[in-house]
């Protein structure tokens, strides 16, 4: 490791985003809106990461910056800041997007430009697509494998007749097709669904409009703040639906909106239990947020949104640490997306050759008072 580390040259033709001290990586997210939690958790994790190694001098004598612009969960904003990393504030890689249709978005226009995309926050199928996306790296499981461990399990506990409500948009429309594939092979039909406009909490009609189909299970596409009302009136209604939320919901926020938290709220994750102290990955990453919370007087976010900001940091910062030669873009990618299995504390990333998806790690859990349900291995 000391030999790569002081063979990652600074050259004159240096890659955009780094200098002779340091390395700046971008990042778009929403920080604002309906959302903002999402966003600036997953924020805080990185910079938890970066401030760790910071504090022992960087990496090859340079400190790690991230230079994070709020989109509000819009593709156009987040549209606007890929442009600005790309040509106004060149920066080395845009790492920690959140969301399906800001990540569509912007896919393109890094992938054209050349820039690493390392992170998004989605587990939206098109970005596994390597060949297409080959800047792009995935460190979550994907929305199928999420979708299909809830069906598994709703199946499981005597589910018929399944409905499902999304956010009318790339994350909600991507979902749809991964359910629908699902259940076609199940041989089960989806008896009802419904849409909703993106960041707006006037969903209501959604549930009324499948209520007639006498559901057993729903699957829910969309955000703590949509999915919470909704789950919010089947109470007040005195319905019994088994309710499946996938990761991108935040499982704490969601918990913290419901009025009445219950075993029939499932929620998927692709992170460990923050919370779980006998976790290497965890307990670091408990140190380092409440390290950089006490240096910056802020709040400390242990969830699992900052967790999944805080194994990204890391990611990022062992990438760095095993290249050899220049630091450029294509030779941090190359080392990114080698089949060689990465260790961080316990928490094991690897691709498959020809894959740029590091993680399938799943949990399944619910919002009620019994232990969480199982889990898949990474």
């Amino acid at each position: 490791m000391i030999l790569a580390l002081a063979s990652l040259a600074f050259a004159a033709n240096a890659a955009p985003g780094v200098s002779a001290d340091r390395i700046v990586f971008g990042q778009t997210a929403c920080f604002t809106g309906t959302n903002e939690d999402l966003g600036t958790h997953y924020r805080a994790g990185i910079l938890a990461a970066f401030a760790e190694r910071n504090s022992t001098g960087g990496v090859a004598g340079r400190t790690l910056e991230l230079l994070a612009l709020d989109d509000g969960y819009e593709p156009d904003l987040a549209a606007a800041n890929a442009e600005s990393f790309i040509s106004e504030q060149p920066v080395f890689a845009v790492i920690g997007a959140v969301g399906t249709p800001t990540s569509r978005r912007i896919a393109p226009m890094l992938r054209n430009a050349g820039v690493p995309f390392i992170g998004p926050l989605t587990g939206a199928d098109f970005l596994r697509d390597a060949k297409r996306y080959p800047n792009v790296v995935n460190l979550r499981a994907s929305y199928f494998e999420e979708i299909e461990r809830l069906i598994d399990y709703m199946i499981e506990q005597g589910g018929a007749r399944f409905g499902i409500i999304y956010q009318d948009d790339a994350f909600g429309r991507t979902a749809l097709r991964s359910y629908k594939a699902l259940m076609d092979e199940r041989a089960i039909p989806i008896l009802a669904r419904s849409a909703y406009t993106r960041n707006t909490h006037a969903v209501h009609t959604s549930l009324f409009s499948v209520e007639k189909a006498d559901l057993d299970a729903i699957l829910l596409v969309g955000t703590y703040a949509a999915n919470s009302t909704i789950i919010n009136l089947a109470n007040s209604l005195g319905q019994d639906y088994l309710l499946a939320n996938l990761s991108y919901t935040v499982s704490h926020e969601l918990k913290e909106l419901i009025s009445d938290p219950n075993p029939r709220i499932l929620v998927t994750e692709v992170v460990p239990d923050a919370g779980n102290y006998q976790s290497p990955i965890v307990a670091s990453f408990q140190r380092a947020v409440s390290e950089e919370a006490r240096h910056t007087q802020s709040d400390d976010p242990v969830n699992e949104d900052s967790l999944e900001g805080y194994i990204l940091g890391r990611f990022v910062i062992a990438v760095l640490e095993r290249m050899e030669g220049e630091l450029t873009r294509e030779n941090f990618l190359r080392n990114a997306l080698s089949p060689e299995p990465m260790e961080l504390d316990g928490w094991k990333i690897e691709f498959r050759p020809g894959s740029n998806a590091g993680s399938r790690y799943i949990r399944l859990t619910h919002l009620g008072a019994e232990p969480e349900i199982g889990k898949n291995g990474s």
